[in-house]
């Protein structure tokens, strides 16, 4: 019933907004060029950031255009609407030759890559990668998990990613600590979950910021980012947790994680933080902005502990504090587990699909634009500029995250330049469509050898997360990732959603009481079978084994 609905009230969507004239007008995207030496005209249908950016004027886009001689039509569409306009003009049927986004405000799901790509829409890249792309087919040589990633079910590549491999982004579920108390109180670095509570303790209790008052926080996060609520780190030390989908793998099963006794485990250590007042009573219902208020007071530092992906999310760069926050390793629990949530190397979406209507030449050039973006070259192009104007190579005394010679560097913008200066200056196309943006090139690039300094900031990033390499799990599952059916799209996503809900709810009211773990755990687990976990699980687990 709720499949039916949800597909109804999509259909109606797509007629509502057809009517009301949202649908993008359509391009001359199937008409052959008269001039047959003449560049191949195409349209990319791309969102924008500003009504003033066009890229027809780009000098990264003259060279491009010049270099596979091909004339680029672009289709602009507000970043707000991106997702919206792209869906409607897929069920429209106006849609144009090829598809180039920018993946946070929008990308193709594995779900679309299979249905339009079995309906004929997107065309299938193999032959074009294999004739035409040496540089993807590099990419997929050097990254293990690209192809794989990118082949849908049927043997078919329908979209291409935007690879971008972010090292201190996969771990979302970090713990910072304010080392400068650590000290005052002659305290070490804690090491297991036990030895972690006790530094609290002392936090609360010891006056670690030495003004003579009760303000001290002992610990605290925020709500809803995934590494912001601070069960996600401490669980941990019981049992894996992305904090996103809760689902585990070992030996190839997947099973979730919050109906395990691990999982119950971790909870009653949580609520006996909780219980004495060691977390904070908005760590599970503050935003941003209250959080960051507690990690950057105007006078003496209050903040002991703070859940985050980066310590910028809860302490401003240019604050006194900022140099007092280090990472918390992953904790040992009381029976030896000890992990990290990771979300690396993975292909969870797609950001660029040629159509059926780019046949021939049309397709031709696209996959050889795509192809350069997933070069080296291209991807520095279009992501940090212009040698000589935006970046530099590198010199003896500029060092890269791995602490070798960097190989570029970014040049400075003049502070005083005009409006109509930086205008000039803009290149590329920043991080849209399929890039090769691998860890390498990104740990190449110069970082100020001062972690400590805002300019150093990616280097106390870098070196911070490489505490916690080694402690992911050997098995993870990332839905995203999965090629689930299309026809069962619909029906997991409800049960995710609903899933989900149920688990954050029963987490918080379990860590701070409101609910008996002792006395209200069976009925917790019953509640899944109300919200068949078990077909939840079996959908998942056959989009995990496709991707094996």
């Amino acid at each position: 019933m709720k499949k039916l609905t949800l597909t109804s009230l999509t259909l109606l969507l797509v007629v509502v907004l057809f009517l009301s004239g949202c649908v993008p007008s359509k391009k001359s995207t199937s008409s052959e060029n008269s001039d047959p030496n003449g560049p191949v005209e195409v349209t990319i249908f791309t969102p924008k950031f500003s009504d003033d950016e066009d890229f027809s004027e780009n000098e990264f886009t003259k060279m491009v255009e010049e270099k596979f001689n091909m004339k680029i039509n672009w289709e602009y569409v507000n970043q707000d609407a991106a997702k919206e306009k792209r869906q409607l003009s897929l069920a429209s049927g106006d849609y144009p030759d090829a598809y180039m986004l920018v993946t946070w405000l929008d990308n193709i799901s594995k779900v679309d890559a299979q249905k339009y790509g079995k309906e004929g829409v997107f065309l299938p890249l193999n032959d074009l990668i294999k004739d035409q792309a040496p540089n993807i087919q590099k990419a997929m040589e050097d990254l293990p998990y690209l192809e794989k990633g990118m082949t849908a079910p049927d043997g078919n590549i329908y979209g291409l990613p935007l690879v971008n491999e972010c090292y201190h982004c996969s771990v979302s579920g970090k713990m910072w600590i304010n080392t400068e108390w650590l000290n005052n109180l002659n305290l070490e670095m804690p090491k297991t979950a036990e030895e972690f509570k006790e530094v609290m303790k002392a936090f609360k209790n010891d006056d670690p910021n030495g003004n003579g008052k009760k303000d001290e926080i002992p610990l605290s996060g925020e709500t809803p980012k995934v590494g912001g609520n601070p069960i996600q780190f401490l669980m941990g030390a019981f049992i894996p947790n992305n904090g996103i989908d809760y689902i585990n793998v070992n030996e190839g099963k997947l099973s979730l994680g919050a109906m395990q006794p691990e999982w119950k485990e971790g909870l009653k250590y949580v609520h006996s933080l909780y219980e004495e007042g060691l977390i904070d009573n908005g760590a599970f219902t503050q935003n941003s902005e209250a959080f960051k208020q507690l990690g950057t007071p105007e006078g003496d530092a209050i903040l002991g502990a703070a859940a985050g992906q980066h310590s910028a999310i809860f302490v401003d760069l240019q604050s006194e504090h900022s140099k007092s926050y280090h990472v918390v390793p992953p904790l040992k629990g009381p029976n030896g587990a000890q992990y990290t949530s990771s979300n690396y190397g993975n292909v969870n979406n797609f950001a660029f699909a040629i159509t059926d209507k780019a046949k021939g030449e049309k397709a031709e050039a696209l996959i050889k634009l795509a192809d350069y973006l997933y070069s080296e070259e291209g991807t520095i192009a279009t992501t940090r500029g212009k040698e000589g104007v935006h970046w530099k190579k590198g010199d003896p005394e500029d060092i890269d995250l791995n602490g070798q010679q960097a190989k570029l560097v970014q040049i400075p913008q003049d502070p005083n330049l005009t409006d109509e200066e930086k205008d000039a200056m803009k290149y590329g196309w920043g991080e849209r469509g399929p890039l090769g943006l691998t860890r390498t090139i990104r740990d190449y690039t110069a970082a100020d050898i001062d972690e400590w300094s805002p300019e150093g900031f990616e280097r106390r990033l870098f070196n911070a997360t490489k505490k916690y390499d080694g402690f992911q799990p050997e098995e993870q599952f990332n839905f995203e990732a999965a090629w689930v059916d299309p026809e069962e799209a619909e029906e997991v996503a409800l049960l995710k959603i609903n899933i989900n809900k149920y688990i954050e709810e029963h987490m918080v009211q379990f860590a701070t009481g409101s609910e008996n773990i002792d006395k209200d755990w069976d009925n917790y687990i019953d509640g899944f079978k109300t919200l068949q976990v078990d077909r939840y699980l079996e959908i998942y687990q056959k989009a995990y084994d496709l991707g094996k």
